[in-house]
């Protein structure tokens, strides 16, 4: 869709302000006292952006014109100066709720204010709005492994979430801290998130922890595999291959990680990349 622009002075009365559609989640008047005291003496540098207001944010709130979509802070800022008035770019180009919440993500993440739960949160939004996590990745220009350690940590248990937004652990420990979770259970994965802290808390390098493996007594005998032989063989691939493949997908489906939908669209990605036809079946 071609974008429209269109640079106004906007009453702030009749700008929507959605906490629930902000991925940073809630703002508190002190977290912008600087900004506005700032915004107050020199100016607004950068204006707001919205979008038109429609359907049931429009029929739940009647009196509101717009959307804001980006600048949560800076008009947070406006209201504690009790300002009337705000500049406001106007995006006539937003298809949908999915567009603007995509905008909404890629201006924090080009601002680097999010932590990683709140990412992995507005992410979590998107998927409920249809996408996946391969168009999640190419609308913002983001590593398909950017957006699984993402989704890995939405089902990490809440403390350890706590954890990771006070910035204990990096990307490759938090895909560790995830395989232990879903190997070993919740008690070794919180040894593991205590090491990286003790670790990072005493100046020690942080090294991978690799989740203990049993030796295949006999290899060469065919049998059913449980989840556990299965995600061990995943991790052993991951490790090799640094990083996910079509190898990794097809292990997280037979472990029932993932669903049949989710790996035919990893196989159909492949196939494109790799120039090959693939039809799912239907």
């Amino acid at each position: 869709m071609t974008s429209t622009m269109q640079v106004e002075t906007l009453a702030v009365n009749e700008i929507l302000f959605d906490e629930d559609f902000n991925c940073r989640g809630h703002i508190t008047p002190m977290d912008v006292v600087d900004l506005a005291k700032s915004i107050k003496e020199h100016g607004l540098i950068q204006p707001v952006v919205v979008t038109m207001l429609t359907g049931a944010r429009l029929n739940a709130h009647p009196d509101k014109k717009y959307l804001l979509i980006a600048g949560y802070r800076r008009y947070t800022a406006f209201r504690i100066n009790k300002d009337s008035n705000i500049p406001a770019i106007i995006r006539t180009d937003m298809g949908d709720e999915a567009d603007a919440r995509l905008f909404n993500l890629s201006e924090n993440l080009q601002r680097k204010e999010l932590n990683i739960p709140q990412e992995a949160a507005a992410l979590a939004k998107l998927y409920k709005l249809g996408l996946t996590e391969t168009q999640i990745a190419e609308r913002l220009g983001m590593s398909r492994g950017w957006v699984q350690v993402r989704v890995m940590v939405l089902k990490l248990p809440t403390v350890v979430q706590a954890e990771i937004a006070a910035g204990w652990l990096n990307q490759t420990q938090i895909r560790d801290v995830y395989s232990h979770y879903t190997n070993l259970g919740e008690d070794a994965c919180y040894d593991v998130v205590k090491k990286f802290k003790d670790d990072k808390l005493k100046g020690r390098k942080n090294t991978r922890k690799k989740v203990s493996k049993k030796k295949d007594k006999n290899p060469s005998v065919k049998r059913e595999r449980t989840r556990d032989d299965i995600f061990e063989l995943q991790e052993h691939v991951y490790g090799q291959f640094r990083g996910n493949s079509i190898i990794t997908r097809v292990l997280a489906w037979c472990a029932g990680e993932i669903s049949s939908d989710e790996l035919h669209t990893s196989i159909e990605d492949y196939a494109d990349s790799h120039g090959l036809d693939y039809s799912a079946p239907e």
